[in-house]
Parts: structure tokens; sequence; C-alpha cells
């Protein structure tokens, strides 16, 4: 069947067409795609990256090759009218060799199951990639046949329908008896060339460095990030039919309440978000952390110019934006504790107005009337530009054929004998904001339920958490937001934030370099963490930063490890919530023995639930998950800075 295909062959050469029963053809040189293009990528790589180099190599030809092999496999088997797996699969080795590939001898040991089972173990005795190595007079250290691996798993694949990958293990280029690969499911690969070689024991001196393919590690980590954020969205749902339940008993309970009682409802309705989102959080952060730390830590090995960047990129910032979505959650209720600071209400503003730029459109007209006298605040900076953004961002939703958007700010302050008619804030000194559209407008029910989570007017396109956020947050940084609106007549939104002054910043203090310290006479860091990727990965990149690192999963085997490692340990970096020992109890067994030991702790849950284990901020150093690799250095590099002379170990 494959052999009458292929007899159908048409040459063209004065329209530059080779064509094969009706489609167009190709002929490439093999050493092109081969030993040149190695010897290509290495000298734009450079002198001392080969390695680099090679991997990129490896990467590109197998990812370009097992695409053909599947859009090959695809289009022959549509031809040819194949419907049974094992038929698509036996018409791929023969299409291979007339392709010009390399001939293929399937050994019996073979299985090629229609699930995770399959194995194949086969032989490609002309291989082309060998072939042009041999005759460029190049020996490598590596299986070189890259895109004949990357072909047989593609049309492999399409032909049973599951992910396949091909590693060589054997390969004429470096010398060995022949070109052999074993393809199997990316996730038993490992398992299956352990099998192999196990069944080999006089091969296993020269059946080394067999790569699996970097393709599917790089699929695995999009989709275990997709699956999380599928897993998220299921979970998150489940906890608002719980709240839903929830509002409604709530309901009952209110409606004989008078309109002063219903600061009380919301109140119980953020902190009964504020529970379920915390929840989810600690066990969300733990991944999150490892996503970004791993895609941070990858995008820093890569060049500027490596399209993998642009990749890693995107997987980083799905990850920081399902991570800020977990601390949008958890602001509805006071398990986020802010780090309040002195700030510029007017800066603030300011800085919004440039992020802003296009997302307000063209036709929204943007005018500020910012105070000329001092306006500051006492609130969480980062807080207070969400405030703004979310108010500015709904008023925009408010205007869909346009309008003008005013921000104001000014301090007042209210006598409790005087107070101004349109302020709905008790006495004290505010700064305020002012956020004001001309768009629809809300009418009386609409306003009654605008700062409820997850209520929305925005049907497909929201979520009901911004105007919720802005609540939460104004409420626990001890201030207040009054809206008044009336349908047609556009919106107006005040802010009212506690007052400051210039002079109750503090003064800034000098911070350690992240990697001043780091160097082989910098002190041993002990990492402890139940969760073994994040463990991993803490010290992986702790050991990147010159750091020398010991782990363990739990208080017990840390315990062990500094027995052995006690003189030569100077921080314990350790997670807070633990099965058996948590992390203060740890810290107190180590510093009875180490008085000048040094604790870093790290943590994916909500303060509130850290805060029972007696861990604040102010009394100990503490950094959330997720974090970023130069913020876990800024915080062990401080957490060095300023550890003591230990005085005596007992």
């Amino acid at each position: 069947m494959v052999s009458k295909y292929f007899a159908q062959r048409r040459d063209d050469p004065e329209h530059g067409t080779i064509e094969i029963a009706g489609e167009r053809y190709v002929l490439v040189r093999a050493a092109s795609l081969s030993v040149e293009f190695f010897t290509l990528v290495r000298e734009l790589y450079g002198p001392g990256r080969s390695g680099e180099a090679d991997d990129f190599s490896r990467n590109l030809l197998f990812d370009l090759a097992h695409a053909i092999g599947k859009s090959d496999a695809r289009c022959f088997h549509s031809l040819m009218q194949l419907k049974d797996p094992i038929e698509k699969l036996t018409a791929g080795p023969v299409h291979f060799s007339h392709s010009g590939w390399a001939f293929v001898d399937i050994l019996p040991e073979s299985e090629p199951h229609p699930d995770d089972r399959y194995r194949l173990i086969y032989d490609h005795p002309y291989s082309f990639e060998s072939t042009a190595w041999i005759e460029a007079g190049h020996r490598p250290a590596f299986p070189v046949c890259i895109m004949n691996a990357g072909y047989s798993s593609g049309w492999c694949e399409e032909s049973f329908g599951l992910p396949l990958v091909a590693s060589e293990v054997l390969c004429r280029a470096r010398g060995d008896e022949a070109c052999r690969f074993v393809m199997g499911h990316p996730e038993r690969m490992e398992a299956l060339l352990e099998q192999y070689v196990q069944a080999r024991p006089r091969s296993t001196g020269y059946a080394t460095g067999y790569p699996i393919p970097d393709f599917f590690s790089r699929k695995r980590m999009e989709e275990e990030l997709r699956q999380a954020r599928d897993d998220l969205e299921v979970r998150v749902q489940e906890r608002t039919v719980e709240l839903s339940r929830a509002n409604e008993q709530l309901r009952t309970e209110i409606v004989s309440r008078q309109r002063a009682e219903k600061q009380v409802l919301q109140t119980a309705k953020l902190e009964a978000i504020g529970r379920l989102a915390g929840g989810i959080a600690h066990d969300f952060n733990n991944l999150m952390s490892v996503v970004i730390g791993m895609t941070s830590s990858l995008e820093q090995r890569v060049g500027d110019n490596d399209p993998i960047r642009a990749q890693l990129s995107e997987i980083r910032k799905a990850g920081e934006h399902a991570a800020s979505l977990t601390r949008q959650l958890l602001t509805f209720s006071k398990s986020r504790v802010p780090h309040a600071e002195t700030v510029d209400v007017n800066a603030v503003v300011e800085e919004v107005v440039r992020m802003l730029g296009r997302l307000l459109g063209e036709d929204v007209e943007l005018s500020l009337a910012l105070s000329s006298e001092d306006c500051w605040a006492l609130v969480d900076r980062g807080h207070l530009t969400q405030v703004i953004m979310n108010l500015a961002l709904n008023a925009r939703d408010a205007m869909p054929d346009g309008g003008r958007l005013t921000i104001t700010t000014r301090s007042v302050t209210v006598v409790e004998t005087n107070p101004p008619a349109e302020l709905e804030v008790g006495p004290g000194e505010w700064s305020i904001i002012e956020v004001e559209d001309d768009g629809v407008g809300m009418s009386e029910a609409v306003l009654a339920r605008a700062f409820e989570p997850f209520f929305t007017t925005k049907a497909g396109s929201g979520t009901g958490l911004g105007l919720s956020t802005v609540y939460g947050i104004l409420t626990g940084a001890g201030g207040s937001v009054a809206v008044s609106s009336k349908p047609n007549e556009g919106a107006l939104f005040r802010v009212f934030l506690p007052r400051a002054h210039p002079s109750d910043r503090p003064q800034p203090s000098a911070s350690p370099d992240p990697l001043e310290l780091a160097g082989p006479d910098s002190p041993v860091i002990l990492v402890v963490d139940d969760t073994t990727a994040l463990r991993n990965l803490v010290s992986g990149l702790l050991t990147g930063l010159g750091y020398r690192v010991v782990s363990a999963r739990d208080g017990d085997e840390a315990l062990d490890l500094f027995a052995e490692w006690h003189e030569q340990i100077g921080l314990l970096l350790t997670d807070v919530v633990m099965p058996k020992m948590n992390g203060r109890e740890l810290a107190a067994h180590l510093q009875q023995q180490a008085p000048g030991l040094a604790v870093l702790y790290m943590t994916g849950y909500t303060d509130d639930e850290v805060l029972r284990y007696g861990v604040q901020q102010g009394e100990c150093k503490l950094i959330y998950k997720p974090f970023t690799p130069h913020e876990l250095a800024a915080a062990v590099s401080e957490a060095l800075a300023r550890r003591t002379e230990p005085t005596g170990r007992d």
C-alpha cells in the first residue's frame, strides 16, 4: 500500500515541485538537519556554551520532527482510510523508509498497547542522522538521532491517540552497535528505560546518556498548571454553593433588622468567604510557589532571544495571576494582615493613572483634581493601588459608549458636632479619594448589593469581586467606602482613609544585598518543608545562589540533620504548619541547642492560621508563599545579616 503511494511521484523542477500521490514533498540534505545544525547552533551560542547549544538543538529538532510525524500520520491515515491503531502503526515504518528517514526493525519484545502500558523497542540500521555524523568524522558523546525519535513517536502518538515519546538508548554515531530506541508513555519512560538496561547487564557500560526529550516536560508543566487552575475553579464553585446556603440562612435571620445592622451582615459575609478562601490557600500557594519558582529559575537560564523564554514567561505570568486571585479572595476578611505605611495619596493616584494606560479606552476622558495640600494616609500601598484600579475599571465598564471619569483627592477633619452632610464617616482626620463617572448609574436595588461578594451586573464578564475587594481592603485599614448613584446619572464612590502626615514615615534602613552573604564561607541553611516539590525547589534556588543547603521533610528528620551539621548550620528556613512538629516547635528545640541560630519562617497559610502557632511579623522573619527567587534570596540574606553570634552550644 505504501509502495503504491510513493510510486505516484511527479518531479517538476521548472516549477520547483515534487509531488507524491498529489501531496507536495520537500527534499532536504540530511546533514543540514543533523550534524551541521548542531554546529551552527554552537557557533551562535559561542565558546563555552556547547552544552546549552546542544540542549537547544535537541529540543528544537525533536519538537519539529514530532509535529511532522503527527501531521504525516494524520494525512496518510486519512488518504488510506486506515482505522485500526495497529494498521496505522505498521504503515509508519514503511512510510518512514520510503521518505528517507531510516529503515525500521521493530523488536519482538515490543508491546504496543493502546494505553499507558505502550512499549515499542526498535532499531534504525540506516538512520540519516547517524550517517551524517559518521561521514562528517564526528563522534558525539550523546545519541544524535533526535528527529528520528521525534518523528517515530509523533506518528505512533497519532496512531494510538495517546501521548508518546521516544528515547535513543544506543547510537551508531557514538560507536554503539546500532541505533536503538525505546518508546512509551512520557510518565513511564524512566521506568521503561531502567527495565531495558536491567534486562541487558552487558550493555550497561555503553547504554547510557539517553535523555528523555524536554518537550514533554514542558508540556506536562503546562498541563499541571492548567489542571491546577481548573481544580481551583471547581473548589471555588463548591465553596460558593456552601456560601450561598449560608447567605440564605443569614438573609432569613436579618429580615427584621434595621438599616444600621447591614454592616454586621456585610462583615459576616466577608468573614465566611475569608474562611472558605483560607481553606484552599495553603495547598494552592505551595503549588504556585513551585510553578513560579521553577519558571523564574528557568527564565534566568534561557537566553533573551530563545523562543522558549516567551513560553516560560507566559507560564510564570499565569502562575502569578492565579496567586493574585487567591490574595484577592483573602482580602475580603482580616485573614491577611496588611502592611500599613504612610503613603502620599496623590502620588499613588498618579501612579495608577499611568498604569491604566489604554485600559480605559480612548473614548473615556480622564480628569484629575488632586489636592494642593498634603494628602497622606496610613494604608498598605499595594492595597490602595488595587482600590483605585478597581474603582477606575468599574467606572469604565459603566460607560460602554465612553464618558468622563474624574478622580479627586482631598483631606477633611470631621467634627462630631458638625459633620458634613455628604460624608458617611465618623469623626476624625480623613484623606478622601473620589472616583466619579457619568455612566449608566445604579438602581436602588443594585446599590444595596454593590459591595456583596460575587454580585455583578456584568453578565458573563465579571466575577463580582472588584467592589467586594475594595470594601474589604478599606475596612481592614480602618477606613470605609460610600457610593451614591441613580440610573443614567453616573456614580460617585468616596474612599475614606485615616489621615497621616509625612513626618510619620519611618526612616529607611539599609537592606543587605541578597547575594552578598552567599559564598563558600557562608553558614549552612537547613530547609524544612513537608511538600517535596517545594522543598527541592527552595534548596535548588539557594544552592544556585552559592549557599550550602541541607533539607528535611519534617521536624524529626530536621533534628537528626541538625545533630550532624549543628556546627555549621546558621539559618533554619522552615514551614510553619507541618505534621508531627510545627515550625515554631522545631525552632524552639534547635535554638535551645544553638542560641545564635537565625530562623526564617515560610508559609502558604493566611495570617490568622499562622498566628495560632505563635508566629508573627515583627517577632520573627516570615516570608509568604508563593514567592519569587529574588524575594527568597532577599529574605534569607536579611535573616542571616541579623543573626546573633552564638553564646555557646550544648
